[in-house]
């Protein structure tokens, strides 16, 4: 009896390991609706070629496909006990009902990246469900597509098991046992990126498994304070030209921001210092707004008042989402843990441009047609002092909510509210204004007219027949973007009557690039315009050196304090170091950048960009290259080590500065100021091309380019290689020199020619790189994704 009911005890659980693999085919149809739902809409887009959007699917399969993989223990461990279910209608029932939630949950993360364009992870946890219903409000959830992502992978799944049922006795425990070994061994294989097949971020952020991306970034926020704190009396250092690490005060240090936007201003009408208007735009991205803009601009009035201005044409925000820009812009603050607002009620006052001011006699006010509790920016702007918030909750009657959106009222009316006040302003005052309309779901009351708008600027644009589809996928956007330029015209044609007007600095920026418009690559979403205008100002010029938003406030208070006699503090705990005004592309500037509240921060130090480990050439352009450069990877790591081990003294303290918000404040005093210290940075080793000139000749172009050698001895032989693809990324031609090589730390100049082909009608791009003899490959650092405008003489990459 013993031996006949382990016999059955035995043969019960084969039975239930076998069941596993009889029901597990069930999930390979719903895993391949899946990745057909999650690109189909993606891989429609004519901007990234027919050829991309084959890419796309094959990676976003074998990636789907390696984390079906993955889930099989998983899956298996918790499908055991569901399958020694006696009754098989509840058997079923029980495992459809497991599986189901694995299905879901793919499904609800790829609808979250179609609405929200960048994959959801970690920053799950840095928002609450309220704030996640807002940002999210205005898409339709409940549209065909939208509801078919769920209903054709679970029709898919449950019909699979259903039919599973008839194979029960035909499992195999041996078919379990192999998928449970692959799915083991899955989890040392790497998900394949499609890094050279997939041209740009936004294809291979559609390729990429949600799910996958979910985990490993939750894994890695999880890990985030294993950031290592200096020992008592060991302050971390990058290295030994760096002083020590103040362990209450970590980023106090010397305040000598010089004036470098002082010798473009006049004095004010009455001898008083200036007003100041700060304008923080929405969404609002460098590649759809100004010169050059590399998908056309659609801000014409943001356009013609930049020619009127101090423009930054490389000019980046700090955050990828809203969080950061007003910590950053206003008091060039570091960003905590989740972003220094995150902090809430434990945020420590520090020096910021609102209440430096308001100590110094200027009326200040802030205005939102947000409910400013989201991302905690009404306690922030409480802490700094402004003596005049409007927000949603305090707009006052007579203006009309946006019924599309929950976020509250749409730009035209927040405008409206802000020159309702305008006529009350008492001299001198710092006014912030903060709009809203370029967000999801970009819809506004009366957009019918600025889709009419946008077709009208389509044709101004000259935009080519091929591509016009892919536009008027994101007519909305589009129209939406146009709209809000709209009403800023508005606004400035309004105050330009006020007797203030003619006193009056404005500065406007994007608090970030909107994601919804797929980017090119990662530095997109931080590239945002910097627009300096003023009545007073002697001229217009254009800056292509680099500068961030942390930047802003200490040049505000170096221009004010030096120029107009107000004071600025001796000490503050400031990461930025002032704008840049170097006519010639440059950066000078160490800072941190992050994406999203739980994100890792990126690091910009010189040229060198550092983002999750790997490195980065900033190049002419805004552009970054891979670079393979030991050397230079440690020095910008030491670099962001030392700024995340500040970070944590800080989190740890939770202050900025000895005196809070009202530090000592003294007269501007001139500083010999240094060449920057852009020599500390190491230098390119191996080949590289320095500088590439593109020039067009009628039907043909002419590349200039400058290779050169940073070792200290001679290189190896390579060839310069030119290649010519068109806006969508797909080659078109090639061209090449003769063999060569460079003595030690050498340089020689090389001039190659191309033919501009029909398919580059609009714009092209020119990537100048050596390459071995041999195999035709990089074999050094090249310039690539140069611009070249039709008729025009493009661009260059110094």
């Amino acid at each position: 009896m013993v031996r006949a009911s382990s016999a059955a005890a035995a043969a019960a659980q084969g039975n239930l390991w076998s069941r596993f693999a009889a029901a597990f085919p069930a999930l390979l149809p719903a895993q391949l609706a899946l990745v057909a739902c999650a690109v189909v809409d993606g891989v429609a887009d004519a901007a990234w070629g027919g050829d991309q959007k084959w890419a796309v699917a094959g990676i976003a399969l074998a990636q789907a496909a390696l984390v079906l993989l993955r889930a099989v223990p998983i899956l298996l461990l918790l499908s055991l006990p569901l399958l020694a279910l006696r009754r098989e209608r509840l058997r079923i029932v029980a495992l459809a009902a497991l599986w189901s939630l694995f299905v879901v949950a793919q499904a609800g993360l790829d609808q979250y990246f179609q609405v929200a364009h960048v994959p959801l992870g970690a920053d799950l946890f840095g928002y609450s469900v309220a704030e996640i219903r807002t940002t999210l409000s205005g898409d339709t959830p409940l549209a065909p597509r939208n509801v078919l992502a769920y209903v054709l992978p679970l029709l898919l799944l449950w019909g699979g098991l259903y039919l599973g049922v008839r194979r029960w006795a035909a499992g195999s425990m041996r078919w379990t046992s192999l998928l449970l070994v692959a799915g083991l061994l899955a989890w040392s294989l790497p998900l394949p990126t499609g890094a050279q097949a997939l041209r740009n971020d936004a294809a291979r952020d559609l390729a990429g498994n949600k799910l996958a991306w979910f985990c490993a970034d939750v894994w890695r926020w999880s890990k985030r304070d294993a950031v290592a704190m200096p020992a008592s009396g060991k302050a971390a250092t990058a290295g030994a030209d760096e002083p020590p690490l103040d362990p209450q005060f970590p980023f106090l240090h010397p305040e000598q921001t010089p004036d470098t936007l002082g010798p473009y201003f006049t004095p004010t009408s009455d001898g008083r210092p200036p007003n100041v208007v700060m304008i923080v735009v929405e969404g609002l991205g460098r590649s759809f707004s100004g010169p050059q803009a590399s998908l056309g601009s659609f801000t014409p009035f943001l356009d013609g008042l930049a020619a009127r201005s101090l423009y930054f044409d490389n000019f980046l925000s700090n955050q990828g989402r809203t969080f950061g820009v007003l910590p950053s812009l206003f008091n060039s603050a570091p960003f905590a843990k989740e972003g220094f607002t995150s902090l809430g009620a434990r945020m420590p006052p520090g020096p910021g441009l609102f209440n430096l001011l308001e100590q110094q006699g200027y009326h200040t006010a802030f205005y939102n047609g947000t409910d400013t509790t989201f991302d905690d920016e009404r306690a922030f702007m409480q802490l700094q002092g402004v003596q005049h918030l409007v927000d949603r909750k305090g707009f006052g009657p007579g203006y009309q909510l946006n019924p599309f959106s929950e976020w509250g009222y749409p730009d035209k009316e927040l405008v409206s509210r802000v020159l309702a006040d305008s006529a009350q302003l008492q001299a001198p005052f710092l006014l912030a204004m903060q709009t809203i309309s370029m967000h999801t779901a970009y819809q506004f009351p009366g957009q019918d007219a600025w889709r009419v708008r946008f077709e009208q600027r389509l044709r101004e644009l000259h935009v080519p027949d091929a591509q016009l589809a892919s536009y008027r996928a994101d007519a909305d956007i589009y129209s939406t973007i146009l709209y809000t330029d709209d009403q800023l015209h508005r606004y400035f044609d309004a105050v330009a009557k006020q007797p203030w007007y003619a006193d009056t600095i404005f500065v406007v920026t994007g608090d970030h690039r909107l994601p919804e418009i797929p980017m090119g690559e990662h530095i997109d979403r931080y590239h945002v315009p910097l627009i300096v205008f003023s009545p007073l100002l002697r001229q217009a010029r254009h800056f292509r050196a680099v500068s961030s938003q942390l930047d802003v406030t200490p040049s505000l208070l170096a221009l004010l304090s030096h120029t107009y006699g107000l004071k600025r503090p001796a000490q503050t705990p400031w990461l930025g170091t002032g704008l840049d005004v170097a006519d010639s592309f440059r950066n000078i500037h160490h800072l941190p950048l992050q994406q999203t509240k739980t994100s890792a921060p990126d690091y910009l130090a010189g040229r060198w960009w550092l983002h999750n480990g790997q490195l980065f050439e900033l190049q002419d352009g805004m552009h970054l290259a891979p670079a393979d450069d030991a050397f230079a990877l440690e020095w910008v790591t030491r670099r962001l080590q030392r700024y995340e081990q500040a970070n944590a003294i800080f989190m740890q303290k939770l202050a900025l500065a000895p005196d809070g918000a009202k530090p000592k404040l003294v007269a501007y005093q001139e500083v010999a100021q240094k060449e920057p210290a852009i020599g500390e940075a190491p230098v390119m080793h191996g080949l590289s091309t320095d500088a590439t000139e593109v020039t067009v000749a009628g039907h043909g172009l002419q590349l200039t380019a400058m290779f050169g050698n940073g070792d200290a001895q001679q290189s190896r032989a390579f060839v310069p290689l030119a290649v010519l693809t068109a806006e969508d990324g797909h080659e078109l031609q090639e061209t090449y020199g003769h063999t060569m090589q460079l003595p030690a730390n050498g340089h020689q100049q090389v001039q190659l020619s191309l033919q501009r082909p029909d398919a580059c009608s609009s714009r092209c791009y020119v990537s100048v790189f050596p390459s071995d003899p041999q195999t035709g490959k990089a074999i050094g650092q090249g310039r690539y994704h140069v611009p070249v405008d039709a008729g025009a003489a493009a661009g260059s990459a110094p």
